[in-house]
């Protein structure tokens, strides 16, 4: 379809009229239900052969995400694009042949939904690269139809605003994987045609035939890098009222179900005040990530592992939690996650401990929130950023999900292979893919895999833990990070330490009466229990 600015709005009113037609009723969704799963697609399964990810390749393997336990699912972005990453659009409106066509697109938001799963669409629409023809015919053109597309600070089109770039600096090339060059220039977003093509760029994804059935539409959005004032320029301010709040307005006038999940570009902060301004349904709970790691807050970007893995404060872990639960309210939420596309890998951040990995996939999924799990860390992958000189340095952290142990094997989506630097120091060409392979750990009851299967289960099948209220307990002891859950007359208990030394509780009070969901290296003796190194107890009672 070719989203025409006169006929999208016409099609926008036409949907809404069905809707009402259809007594179409408001159906929010309870999203700490959910269990979010991150993926980068060019690296989850080639259906084709040509190594890259692909969208048949996806649906493929649909059934394994159901396998895990996993709800929904989250893409990197989809429109076509001169970085492997997408994030920069040549074209917004067309999927990246790698990915596939629009048809093999509805086709596999209709299997999501068949499947029972729901879909997110990663965006970054605040920025075009060379290669998108509103910058490409309008640059030096002031007299382009395009020119209202792409800001300009000077008359003559000959300085657009560029990413990372001073105001009025000559074209940057920015590298690209494997070497190509490319700009990145900023939209006019105060332009009200700007605007308005936005938004129904929007609505299109929410029903792309316009018909009020939305098995072929998104579920919602993940907005990377949502600002106030982009990029602190001073030039597009007040945007989560001006720009972003229109569009998720009109997108949930639409689909009431649509969620909208912004990345807030400070990752100091718990977002709430972005969820707030902009209409927002979640952000991202960085501050989380950073007291379970142990690390500093930064505002932008996670500083490097350290070579002593991490070093967990409960009490800091709890207080966050604490804080971030009166930040949002029941309509409201926080998603909770130990990596993502942008950061290291957790297990490398741990330096490959495998009780802290065990650990904090625990925190990850039983604390409250809605969990999101980045496409392998359930196998415990490894990776972390190097400095390479192009948008390469992130390939480690994204690098091809392991189905086998030897990546020539069908499926495999090695698409940076023999490329770099980045392929010579992958994971695939040492001995650990012979542990991380899925195919190795699926036969293995005591591998990370399963570890996060049962308890994906345990969140799944027991709402205490994603409705209940949270009570530290057992504080005293600085190493051991314990909460209860509580829900009507169900608690739910965690009991982690989070050491290298065994420590041994008495006067237990709630393990006289409690039903083990969950343990690992803890010994129960009636009101007492000795936890090993990095034991775990998941509990509950009536």
């Amino acid at each position: 379809m070719n989203m025409n600015k006169s006929v999208l709005p016409l099609l926008s009113a036409c949907i809404l009229m069905s809707n009402i037609v259809l007594g179409q009723k408001d159906t929010a969704i309870n999203w700490n239900n959910e269990i979010i799963y991150h993926v980068m697609q060019r690296s989850f399964y080639d259906s084709n052969g040509d190594l890259h990810g692909d969208l048949n390749g996806f649906v493929q393997k649909l059934d394994y995400l159901k396998e895990l336990g996993v709800t929904t699912i989250l893409f990197t972005p989809l429109y076509e694009s001169g970085f492997y990453h997408n994030y920069f659009p040549t074209n917004y409106e067309a999927i990246d042949p790698e990915y596939g066509t629009k048809e093999d697109y509805i086709n596999f938001v209709k299997a999501v939904h068949k499947k029972g799963l729901k879909f997110l669409m990663d965006m970054e629409t605040q920025y075009a690269q060379s290669g998108n023809i509103w910058f490409d015919d309008s640059f030096e053109n002031p007299d382009s139809k395009y020119t209202d597309f792409i800001y300009y600070s000077d008359s003559l089109n000959k300085y657009p605003e560029q990413i990372f770039m001073p105001s009025k600096s000559p074209l940057y090339d920015f590298t690209a994987w494997p070497g190509d060059k490319h700009h990145i220039v900023f939209l006019d977003l105060n332009n009200e045609k700007v605007k308005h093509w936005m938004k129904d760029f929007y609505l299109y994804w929410v029903d792309p035939n316009a018909d009020g059935n939305f098995d072929d539409g998104v579920d919602g959005f993940r907005i990377d890098h949502i600002m106030d004032d982009l990029d602190y320029k001073g030039l597009f301010t007040n945007m989560y009222q001006e720009f972003w709040k229109p569009i998720f307005r009109a997108c949930k006038d639409l689909n009431p179900s649509i969620f909208v999940l912004g990345e807030q570009s400070n990752w100091n902060e718990y977002g709430d005040s972005m969820v707030k301004a902009s209409g927002a349904d979640a952000a991202f709970s960085f501050p989380l990530r950073f007291a379970i790691a142990g690390e500093e807050g930064t505002h932008d970007m996670y500083i490097d592992p350290a070579s002593n893995g991490v070093k967990m404060d409960p009490k800091r872990i709890h207080k966050v939690v604490k804080e971030s639960m009166s930040h949002f309210t029941v309509n409201t939420f926080t998603v909770n996650f130990l990596e993502n596309h942008d950061t290291a890998r957790w297990a490398s951040v741990v330096n490959n401990n495998e009780g802290q990995k065990r650990v904090a996939a625990v925190l990850n999924i039983l604390l409250p929130g809605v969990p999101s799990i980045y496409y392998g860390q359930e196998l415990g992958l490894t990776g972390q950023t190097h400095e390479w000189g192009s948008d390469a340095n992130h390939i480690p952290v994204r690098e091809a999900f392991p189905w086998t142990t030897n990546f020539e094997d069908k499926g495999n989506a090695v698409w940076y292979k023999d490329t770099g630097d980045w392929w010579t120091q992958s994971f695939w060409n040492t001995s650990s893919v012979n542990q991380l392979a899925l195919s190795v750990q699926k036969k293995d009851k005591n591998s990370l895999w399963n570890h996060y299967r049962n308890l994906i289960a345990i969140r799944r099948q027991h709402d205490v833990f994603t409705q209940g209220s949270y009570i530290p307990i057992l504080t005293a002891h600085e190493h051991i990070m314990a909460f209860k859950r509580q829900l009507n007359n169900i608690n739910g208990y965690v009991v982690i330490n989070t050491s290298e030394e065994t420590i041994k509780l008495d006067n237990i009070n709630f393990l006289k009466n409690h039903e083990v969901l969950h343990q690992q290296n803890i010994t129960i003796s009636e009101n007492s229990m000795t936890l090993k190194p990095y034991a775990i107890l998941v509990s509950k009672s009536h």
